[in-house]
């Protein structure tokens, strides 16, 4: 017989084994389950890691906002407003160095509404980062502001040793193919500074900066020396490069854009061309032929293309888009650009005109004038398009040393580029530069379409005064440019513009129009850019003690070009010269530059170039047709307005918000 008790016993004894097997492997189970769920060690050390960040962040902040401004300053309420309305940024990189731990890197944002600009960069944030904002009140928001506009943000700025420059002086090979690159850079969203200097000539400053750089800036090679950088040379600081970004930059570099081989400057005839039919027959050194057709009524010129006669003309292209008279008695003719679309260089021998009736005195091509023999222009030994010039390469060189400098102003952006009421000359600007636009109508304006631009160009066109006479198209422009919108007039459409805004916005301001202009003057003389300096530029020192109380060109964003003497070739138009309403004017305008050896007396000078702030916004009037015509610096003046559109500003009060974002090195 069975011993029951003790089958029992053994039974619960493997029942009981089995039970603590199954509870030890349900707990093991369930602490895998909470294992997999918890953070691993190191994302529990990113958390603390971040709430420590968070928590330096914070503390930075309430230490910024609790601490008193300088003394010289009680206006302020603390040191951060200060910091920013002043534009000191260099002090608050000062201070967060100061006050955060060694190993903590941080930048810092700013926001205008519409998008950052960074005003403090030390490197890009590793994985563990962390961003915290801030609403700070303004009393000189160097940011979309709500007050007005009140001037540009200029700093003290350094730069590292290894930081790029792209020069715009003599050491440039292209300086609008320049502008192309300045603005892929910024597309990046990467901050790009410029060197700004004063422009008016050896003779009135010394502008040129001395810096140490190698002419290799990809593989830190080539002779190291001092070279001095003039025209407003453009800087990449060296924290804002990866590898990845410099070979793109070095691509783009090695790489420019095609740029128009040659550019009819004038046509002049000795009489009125009004009403004529105008053949143009390019002959080129192969034998074959290109024609154009030019018709041309009372204000206007129609283009259009003729046949070629195949070989070498099939590759010569000409644009005349930007076609117009020059003068007011309509005997000149400008605008046409030629490109050579071949694989190799072509020649034009001669160039004929047929126009019943006419006759024509001479034809101006890259500034060299040429007459005319029976209608016929001989080009001695031919004129050479090339094809591909390893010149015109963009020139980037290599700081061996810390930059600092004290007129420093950067790029908030890449500008949104609107042309109204058509392309007109702004297609020889987008052939030199690459550059592109986009054209609006009435339509677009009167619907809003404004807001998606920066900057507005009104190049020379007579059909402006018919556009302009819609109220709701003035209207709109008005507001816009009141709002921060940037607003280039050349030539013929500035007399246009200022009447019309005055009939619109008759009461909003003291002044006549956007800036107060008057008397219109077709003079091609050379210009002469002028500003604030006591003991040499008399009329520049005249000018801004009492049309003005603004420096001028000197250390302008606008007026950044290089000439020996400050001066600048005078262009073709119908408007090359105007002179201030003296009885309204805007009273904040800066005068940069005047026809020179012009009478008139300098209480009532001419002006060629002006700008001046409206409400939030800035208006720029700058006279001639085609600022391409003679010479890249004066062509400059186009590229720095539209850059200006993005570049930091002063607001004299308003919201901003600041973001910065700090990691772990």
């Amino acid at each position: 017989m069975k011993n029951t008790n003790n089958i029992t016993k053994n039974e619960t004894a493997q029942m009981m084994t089995a039970e603590a097997f199954m509870g030890a492997l349900l707990i093991i189970t369930a602490l895998l389950f909470v294992v997999s769920q918890a953070p691993s060690g190191v994302q529990q050390a990113d958390a603390q890691s971040k709430t420590q960040l968070m928590h330096y962040g914070e503390d930075t902040i309430d230490l910024l906002k609790n601490s008193p401004p300088p003394p010289d300053k009680p206006d302020y309420d603390n040191k951060l407003q200060y910091y920013l309305s002043e534009n000191k940024f260099d002090d608050l990189n000062e201070f967060l160095n100061y006050t955060l731990p060694d190993n903590v890197a941080y930048n810092v944002e700013l926001y205008d509404g519409g998008r950052y600009f960074t005003i403090i960069r030390n490197g890009y944030p590793s994985g563990n980062g962390i961003s915290f904002n801030e609403i700070i009140v303004t009393k000189g928001a160097p940011a979309g502001g709500v007050g007005r506009l009140t001037g540009m943000s200029i700093t003290n700025k350094s730069f590292g040793n290894g930081s790029l420059i792209i020069p715009m002086d003599e050491k440039q090979n292209n300086n609008i193919t320049a502008y192309n690159l300045i603005l892929k850079i910024s597309d990046l969203g990467i901050p790009v500074y410029q060197l700004l200097m004063d422009p008016r000539g050896n003779s009135l400053n010394e502008s040129a900066y001395p810096i140490n750089t190698s002419l290799d800036p990809w593989n830190g090679s080539g002779e190291t020396k001092e070279r001095d950088y003039a025209g407003g040379p453009y800087v990449i600081d060296v924290a804002d490069l990866t590898p990845i970004i410099k070979n793109r930059k070095r691509d783009w570099a090695e790489n420019p854009i095609d740029v128009p081989s040659c550019k009819i400057d004038k046509i002049e005839f000795n009489n009125n061309m009004t009403g004529t039919e105008i053949n143009m027959i390019f002959n080129l050194s192969d034998g074959s032929k290109k024609i154009i057709y030019l018709t041309t009524s009372t204000s206007n010129i129609n283009p259009g293309n003729g046949p070629d006669s195949g070989n070498d003309s099939e590759y010569l292209y000409i644009d005349t888009t930007s076609v117009a008279y020059d003068d007011l008695n309509e005997s000149k003719i400008i605008g046409i650009v030629i490109f050579n679309k071949a694989s190799f260089d072509l020649t034009i021998s001669n160039i004929t005109v047929e126009s019943v009736g006419k006759e024509l005195s001479s034809i101006t091509i890259n500034g060299t004038n040429c007459h005319a023999t029976d209608n016929k222009v001989e080009i001695d030994g031919g004129l050479t398009l090339a094809h591909d010039s390893p010149s015109e390469k963009i020139i980037i060189h290599n700081s061996s040393e810390e930059i600092k400098y004290s007129h420093t102003t950067w790029l908030t952006g890449s500008p949104r580029i609107a042309v109204y009421p058509e392309a007109g000359t702004m297609t020889n600007y987008f052939s030199d530069s690459g550059i592109s636009y986009t054209v609006l109508d009435s339509y677009n304006i009167i619907n809003g379409n404004l807001g998606n631009y920066d900057i507005l160009i009104v190049p020379h066109t007579e059909m402006i005064e018919d556009r302009l006479s819609d109220f709701m198209v003035v209207r709109n422009m008005i507001d816009w440019v009141s709002d921060g919108g940037v607003l280039l007039a050349e030539c013929a459409s500035i007399k246009e513009i200022d009447d019309r805004v005055e009939e619109v916005d008759l009461n909003n301001h003291t002044w006549h129009g956007f800036i107060g202009v008057q008397e219109y003057f077709n003079t091609n003389n050379t210009i002469q850019l002028l500003g604030r300096s006591p003991y040499r530029d008399t009329l520049g020192k005249y000018l801004t003690d009492n049309l003005t109380g603004n420096d001028g060109a000197c250390f302008h964003p606008l007026a950044q070009s290089y000439t020996e003497y400050g001066t600048l070739p005078g262009t073709n138009g119908t408007v090359s010269a105007f002179r201030l309403n003296i009885t309204g004017f805007n009273p904040k305008n800066s005068i940069m530059a005047v026809p020179q050896n012009e009478s008139g007396g300098v209480d009532h000078p001419k002006i060629t170039f002006i700008e001046a702030p409206f409400d939030k916004g800035t208006v720029i009037y700058l006279a001639g047709h085609d600022q391409s015509t003679f010479s890249q610096q004066r062509e400059r003046l186009i590229f720095n307005s539209i850059l200006y559109s993005t570049t930091a500003k002063v607001y004299s009060y308003g919201l901003l918000e600041i973001r910065i974002t700090m990691w772990y090195k």
